[in-house]
């Protein structure tokens, strides 16, 4: 190999581990609770939080599983980082009881299966959840949805 290949090689790829590390984007610690107005937890509801401003709508949409006593931790790049903060409009989709055909979330506002919501909070285009994600994070995120 020549001298003049092998520099060429190591520009490239300091040029990419340079640019790679200064651009990443910064999640925050983002958990919370989800419940019916009622008080009944929403376990293993899916959670999706859809960027709202206008130059992040193609941004990476942070997502959890709530447990059974519908406690969530959101996700965008690895388990549990949280999310990038801003503001977001939440959807939810709330799968029936086991037993009950699978969920598919093949079309966003579209699902099919036993949603216990009836779709009313998935429609990422119109979501009647919004929350903000301030700089420092939120550890107190309080979901309420009209339960069946």
């Amino acid at each position: 190999m020549s001298s003049d290949f092998l520099r060429w090689v190591v520009l490239v790829s300091f040029g990419l581990f340079a640019g790679c590390s200064g651009s990443a984007i910064k999640t925050v610690p983002a958990k919370g609770t989800i419940k019916t107005v009622q008080g009944e937890a929403c376990g293993n509801a899916l959670i999706v939080f859809h960027p709202a401003e206008k130059d992040r709508l193609n941004d990476p949409k942070p997502v959890a599983t709530a447990d059974a006593n519908g406690t969530f931790v959101l996700r965008t790049f690895a388990m549990d980082d949280g999310a990038v903060p801003g503001e977001y409009g939440v959807t939810v989709v709330w799968p029936g009881e086991q037993g009950e055909k699978a969920l598919s979330l093949s079309g966003e506002g579209n699902s099919t299966g036993p949603d216990r919501l009836r779709g009313k909070y998935g429609n990422p285009k119109q979501p009647l959840l919004k929350v903000t994600i301030p700089p420092n994070g939120d550890s107190s995120i309080s979901l309420q949805v009209e339960g069946a």
